[in-house]
Order: C-alpha cells, then structure tokens, then sequence
C-alpha cells in the first residue's frame, strides 16, 4: 500500500535533479513540430548548450486548455545531450507518457513545475536540468558549484486532465441501484468481491459504506488500522490484503498510502466496513505496472478496526 511517489513519465527521460533560477538560456532553441503526431520534432541549438542553472521555457506555445496544479498531463518528449546536440532518448514516435503536476513534481524539478502551471496543452517545453552527484549510500547529493546541465528535455503537453473526484452519495445509491458497483461477500477466509459485468468503471472515486460503526471519526491526521482486500475492476483478481493475519494495516492519513484511501477513509467512523472503487489516478496510475503495482481501477473492501490520532 505504499503511494508511488516517482514522477510518473518515462523514467529514463526525466529522473533529473533540479536547481537555480534566473533568467533563461534557452530562449534560442528552436523546435519545429513534425506533421503527425508520431514523428520526431526538429530540434537545433548551438551546441555546446552552456547553462549553469536549472530551466525551464515554452519555446512553442499551444491552443489548448490550460494546466492546473493537480492535472495528470500526458507528454511526448526526447533527451538531448547539452555537448552535441544528439537525442538520446525519446518517445515522440510512441504513446505519451502520463506526468502528475503535484507537490513531488515541484520538490524534484521546480523549474519544471512552475513552467507547466502557465502552459496549456499545445505547449512546447525545453527543460535544462543539472544532475546531482550519486553518493555511495544510494542518496544524490546537490550538483557541484559551477556544474553545467548536461541534458536538455524538449517536452510536448499532448493532453491535460484534471484529478478524479469523489462522487456523491446520491450518485453512488444510482450507481447501486444500477448494478454497476461491486459486491462483497464475506465470511470464513477472504472476502469476495465482484465486479458487475460488462460495465465500465465509475470515473469518480466510490465510497460505498456497507456498515456505519460508532467510533471516532477519520481525520486528515489520523492513523487507520485496517483489515482490506483489494482487486483489480479489470478482472477482479486480488492483488493484496490481510484478512489472513490477525494485525491490521496501520495507515497514515498525513500520506503514505495511495490517493484513493486518503480521500475516501475521510470522515469515516471507527468500526466501518466500506468497498472503495478507486480510479486509476487515484490509485496507482497509468504506469503502475512498471513499478510493480497494479494498474487501472482498482476495488477495496476494507474494516476500519481503529481509528487513533496521530501523535
């Protein structure tokens, strides 16, 4: 149940450290949009690309809807090597790659961050980064003073949606009554849970509660102990839980867990029972797999067993 924190895009792309500010240098980078969407941009700039800090530029704005602190933006993008110019990596002529606008992207690469919240889907993007120095222990220090960026990003906002909501309790009783949310049975062993056929998932996050307990309430500070299982819409096969151990799952409700709980344990009250259906932004994400995770939506039968105040 840990929460992804990496940035979801294509690791090998964009796993950069950032620093700096000030003004740009890379205002003559020119980018020249191919005609289809699967091909390769054309890229020049003089090479060696000489920058000391940490940047980030619109060089080809677009027409569409703009970005909002919390979107999930899908992006084409190629690395290029500051020395040559060369590209080295790229998915321009592959399916985007889907990054999250949040507050991890903002701590990893804030220059970054700051040039997406004044563009829109369309944009363009040249993001120089400075890499920091790995350590032995596995930690990646501060770049050295008077380090150059060594990589340069040109990034393509293909598309921009805004994070799942949670729906209300009038939809979720539609919902219900429609035989379109999942079911649980339980009793000796796991629950059982199933997933209504033929039926596509709700696009919004589902607090389904089944059974109403009498303790304290869930806050944003509080720690969760919980009994859960969880399985995937797709095709209901169970991906983790612990109904086989007499210990609950402690959760922190500060993070830690995914999206989907943080949100929809709120204002629960100790001694629940609850079936979540989480949409894919909420839960994992799109590239989950890559991490080992499960993708797309997923379904939670969880029993709140205590709810405590973090101390």
């Amino acid at each position: 149940m840990r929460k992804v924190l990496a940035v979801c895009a294509t690791a090998s792309i964009l796993a950069l450290a950032s620093c700096g500010s000030g003004s740009s240098a890379l205002s003559d980078i020119d980018v020249k949009p191919a005609a289809d969407d699967k091909t390769a941009p054309e890229v020049k700039f003089d090479a060696p690309l000489l920058t000391e800090k940490a940047e980030a530029v619109t060089v080809v704005e677009g027409e569409g809807a703009d970005v909002k602190e919390g979107d999930t933006i899908q992006i084409h993008s190629g690395l290029y090597k500051t020395i040559d110019g060369l590209l080295t990596n790229e998915n321009f002529t592959a399916d985007p790659s889907p990054m999250k606008v949040d507050e991890t992207l903002k701590e990893q690469m804030p220059e970054l961050y700051d040039t997406l919240l004044k563009s829109q889907i369309g944009d363009w993007i040249a993001y120089a980064a400075i890499e920091g120095v790995q350590q032995a222990d596995g930690s990646v220090a501060e770049p050295a003073e008077g380090s150059r960026a060594e990589r340069l990003i040109v990034i393509k906002i293909a598309d921009s949606k805004s994070p799942s909501q949670t729906l209300g309790q009038d939809e979720v009783k539609k919902l219900k009554d429609a035989g379109k949310l999942p079911t649980v049975k339980t009793g000796k062993g796991d629950p059982q849970i199933t997933i209504p056929k033929d039926t596509e998932a709700p696009e919004g996050l589902v607090v389904d509660v089944l059974e109403e307990g009498d303790g304290p309430a869930v806050g944003e500070t509080s720690k969760v102990t919980a009994h859960y299982h969880g399985v995937r819409w797709e095709d209901g096969k169970k991906f983790d839980g612990n109904f086989d151990s007499e210990e609950g799952f402690e959760a922190d409700m500060a993070g830690g867990v995914i999206e989907g709980w943080l949100q929809g344990f709120q204002g629960l009250k100790e001694g629940s029972k609850v079936l979540l259906t989480i949409p894919t932004d909420l839960a994992y994400g799109e590239n989950a797999e890559a991490q080992g995770r499960p993708a797309g939506p997923l379904v939670f039968y969880v029993e709140l067993d205590k709810v405590s105040e973090s101390k």
